[in-house]
């Protein structure tokens, strides 16, 4: 049974590197590369409730399947990664972000989780979010709108409201 298990384990492993290789890869100049997987969905934020060192109404949301994204804003412009509780169909769903050290986050990583509601007549969304400044975020929200993510690679995607 143990070697069974230790089998079933290495086997595991390999399957996931031949899976994820050429996903992420690391270069010996201390760089990370990461790329897009194939695009799914495009939200459009309207907060209602702001942040108040963030005060920007709106921001979009780009979503590829291997779990990276892009936000952008009047003030934001930055990238991470993301699971997914539920789908983008469910009529209730939450993601959960954590965004890779930008200087939107003061070079540091941040989180934040958004819980999705399909609602009639509106979609709304709760925001919490977690910063390693120590700061307490008060609780934001909104509504949104979601369609197709057409964007193969958002890197010169830019706000443009």
């Amino acid at each position: 049974m143990k070697a069974t298990a230790m089998m079933t384990t290495s086997l595991l492993m390999m399957m996931s590197g031949v899976h994820a290789e050429g996903v992420t890869t690391a270069a010996q100049d201390n760089t990370l590369t990461v790329r897009f997987g194939q695009p799914t969905i495009r939200q459009v934020l309207h907060y209602r409730k702001m942040y108040e060192k963030k005060p920007f109404p709106d921001a979009e949301i780009y979503y590829y399947d291997n779990g990276t994204y892009k936000i952008i804003s009047q003030g934001e412009d930055h990238y991470g990664v993301y699971v997914m509780q539920g789908h983008f169909d469910d009529q209730t769903f939450t993601v959960r972000f954590i965004s890779l050290p930008s200087s939107d986050w003061g070079n540091k990583t941040a989180f934040h989780q958004l819980t999705f509601v399909k609602g009639d007549p509106q979609n709304v969304f709760i925001q919490n979010a977690i910063v390693d400044t120590g700061e307490a975020i008060a609780q934001q929200n909104g509504t949104y709108t979601q369609e197709k993510n057409s964007v193969r690679n958002p890197v010169s995607t830019r706000w443009q409201n």
